[in-house]
């Protein structure tokens, strides 16, 4: 487990498969912050970061914080880390390719519940 912010936020950004860059952009903030969050030369980010993290990728303040509990949150959706980092990472899309899942998850359930799945 990862000791410290910095080194958890890596972790983050590694999970989500995003560049430094377009992770800041994404949660309002320069790449310059959350460079010195990675290294270790700011320790204590303003809430509205932390806020902005747990808003847009489902992330658990506590965790990121200080490295307690799980790392992914959906406050009342019960999701597991595999299922919350998906959809942060599916919130990460374009509405166009993020429209593209949605029909193609469609033809998949509606294949499934009418028993045309291949055995």
């Amino acid at each position: 487990m990862d000791t410290t912010l910095g080194g958890r936020l890596a972790s983050l950004i590694t999970n989500l498969g995003m560049k430094k860059q377009d992770f800041a952009q994404k949660i309002g903030f320069t790449q310059s912050y959350i460079s010195m969050i990675l290294s270790g030369k700011k320790t204590s980010p303003s809430p509205r970061f932390f806020d902005s993290v747990s808003r847009e990728f489902y992330v658990n303040t506590a965790w990121l914080r200080d490295g307690r509990g799980q790392i992914f949150s959906a406050p009342g959706l019960n999701l597991s880390d595999a299922d919350a980092a998906l959809l942060a990472k599916y919130r990460l899309l374009p509405p166009g390719e993020q429209a593209m899942i949605d029909k193609l998850l469609d033809a998949v359930l509606l294949k499934s519940m009418t028993g045309q799945e291949e055995k």
